[in-house]
């Protein structure tokens, strides 16, 4: 069966945001590639969305109305398991894609790997400009928690593989679905590390838009530090030691909530005592502890403007 012929089903979970996931719909219907459902699971009564999607009369389109919120992992779950594609692409309700993502990310999937998981650049809007993320592509060569967290450079969006641009197939979402956890997609990627077969790709090209600042809670935007280091702390046994470490002090060590001396402290020793930490690692953790986020920021901005002019 080629390509063409596979039928994908791209799954949406939403709640309480009518306009942005029409938009996002409306992306995923707008695909180049001809073999595609698009199934939108409503993640509790909202009837403003369900409204705003009866508006679309696109046969290619099932909405599924759950009668309690069960969390966007479950909603995710529960449209793999109504989807009648054997590939699974997810798309976040306030995100959109190019239309040519689909056909891109199927036609590069590589032969003899059981369990590829495409991913792809997004364009990457923020009050301080539009980024292109990741600047570094993950191959089949890599392990995934290598590639997430082992980073070699100082900056964020050298990594990036977020739920919006990954398609997958759904033999392993089925063996091994998106957990429960407060950083289910983080956690899906690392767990997914350890099967057999699998493997995370970055095709090229820019083929999704990644909205960062819609109230995501994401490693860097959660105020509770306890429960981001008691995460990151779970996933020990799933990453090597150097990607473990890379977790504590480059994404953990990020956040804002991470500034007091006692947590640093904390941070620091559980990479020294559980993990092998680059140099990288430890730069970043520094800049980080001694630069105020402003400056960081003017700072990188300075240096990508120069490599670009360069």
């Amino acid at each position: 069966m080629t390509s063409s012929q596979e039928l994908v089903s791209v799954v949406i979970p939403t709640r309480n945001r009518p306009d942005l996931v029409k938009r996002a719909v409306e992306s995923a219907l707008a695909q180049s590639y001809a073999a595609l459902e698009v199934i939108v699971v409503i993640d509790g009564p909202d009837p403003a969305t369900a409204g705003a999607l009866g508006g679309l009369s696109d046969p290619r389109l099932t909405v599924i109305e759950l009668p309690e919120n069960k969390g966007a992992a479950e909603a995710r779950n529960i449209g793999v398991h109504r989807a009648a594609g054997d590939w699974i692409a997810f798309l976040d309700d306030d995100d959109l894609w190019l239309e040519g993502k689909i056909a891109t990310q199927m036609a590069a999937r590589p032969a003899g790997l059981r369990y590829p998981i495409m991913s792809c650049r997004s364009q990457v809007p923020t009050a301080r400009g539009t980024f292109e993320w990741p600047r570094r592509l993950a191959t089949a060569q890599d392990s995934i928690g290598d590639y997430l967290f082992v980073r070699k450079g100082l900056f964020k969006g050298e990594t990036f593989a977020p739920t919006t641009t990954l398609l997958a197939p759904k033999e392993l979402l089925v063996r091994h679905p998106i957990p429960k956890s407060p950083f289910d997609d983080w956690e899906w990627l690392i767990t997914c590390g350890k099967i057999d077969g699998c493997a995370l790709i970055t095709v090229p090209d820019v083929l999704a838009v990644h909205f960062t600042e819609n109230n995501r809670v994401t490693l860097s935007t959660c105020h509770s530090i306890d429960l981001a280091l008691g995460w990151a702390e779970s996933m020990r046994d799933y990453l090597s030691p150097r990607a473990y470490a890379g977790l504590l002090l480059q994404a953990t060590g990020g956040e804002s909530a991470a500034r007091t001396a006692s947590t640093r402290l904390r941070i620091l020793g559980s990479a020294l005592r559980d993990g092998a930490p680059t140099p990288v690692a430890l730069a970043t953790f520094a800049m980080h502890s001694l630069m105020p986020v402003g400056l960081r920021r003017r700072v990188r901005q300075a240096l990508f403007s120069a490599s670009r002019a360069a």
